[in-house]
């Protein structure tokens, strides 16, 4: 019975190896026979092949990898040190210019210092300062109101239209811009509302956006139709002031033509009587 040869491939990366010479033995066996001598020399790499030593160059080296941590950015280090002043559970978001305060607040005492305290953090850092031009309200009060900047937060650093446009309605729903009776004077309790509007609007400026002044259907049709125009551009005005670019956007009256409900109830007025944001392509 004969033994089946098979093919064998082998590395091996020679030290010292005497293939050849020596003290041979004069009584080697049929398979040693069979055999051939090849010199081999020390550091040389060689593989075994079919019985036979094959030189293949020098040995394969060892890649290791090694990964490097990348730098914090200043933001995600002032956002570590919001523990230190007491709120483990304030977030921080900026995109553009817009720095977004977010997270759930146990209480609205808490939100309010946390607040002062991140918006005082971001002014104050060198960095912060530099490119931070306006600081939104996006904290929640757990069991009570979402955060007016949440929408603001949640927006891509290049949003789509339909993001836009999905961000100012969830950011106005329910809200109100409020204006000193009979006035276009706009009311400080609007102002954080009015900065998350302004967040929205910087990070969609490659769009067009209309503001849209409303009433309610009380006094005369021009008057409101005058007061409705000299409202949105109010609001136009202050988020000019606030570093909205003036391309693409525009204020428009509309009076008591558009309501939302029909009827003479204080709560028809209420919901007449609003702001709204319309987006649509350059």
């Amino acid at each position: 019975m004969f033994a089946r040869r098979h093919s064998l491939l082998v590395s091996i990366s020679v030290v010292a190896l005497a293939a050849c010479g020596g003290d041979g033995d004069a009584d080697r066996t049929a398979d040693m026979a069979m055999s051939e001598c090849v010199p081999v020399q020390e550091g040389q790499h060689y593989v075994v092949q079919n019985g036979l030593f094959v030189p293949t160059g020098p040995p394969p080296v060892e890649i290791i990898e090694r990964v490097v941590e990348a730098p914090r950015s200043w933001d995600e280090q002032l956002e570590d040190s919001f523990a230190d002043l007491g709120f483990p559970w304030l977030g921080l978001n900026v995109r553009d210019e817009v720095a977004t305060l977010t997270g759930l607040a146990p209480d609205s005492e808490a939100k309010e210092r946390a607040f002062a305290a991140g918006e005082q953090a971001i002014l104050g850092d060198e960095t912060g300062a530099a490119q931070v031009s306006l600081v939104v309200d996006g904290i929640s009060v757990e069991g009570g109101e979402e955060g007016v900047g949440t929408a603001l937060a949640e927006l891509d650093e290049r949003p789509s239209l339909q993001a836009c446009q999905s961000a100012f309605t969830q950011t106005m729903n329910g809200r109100f811009v409020e204006f000193e009776t009979a006035s276009d004077v706009i009311s400080s309790v609007s102002a954080r509302l009015l900065d998350a509007v302004t967040g929205v609007a910087i990070l969609c400026k490659d769009y067009n956006v209309e503001i849209g002044g409303h009433t309610d259907a009380r006094g005369s049709d021009a008057l409101n139709l005058d007061l409705s125009t000299r409202r949105a551009t109010a609001v136009r005005d202050y988020l000019l002031s606030k570093g909205v670019p003036s391309d693409g956007l525009t204020a428009v009256g509309y009076g008591e033509s558009r309501p939302l409900v029909e009827g003479a109830s204080a709560e028809a007025y209420a919901r007449n009587r609003r702001t709204e944001f319309t987006v649509s392509e350059r």
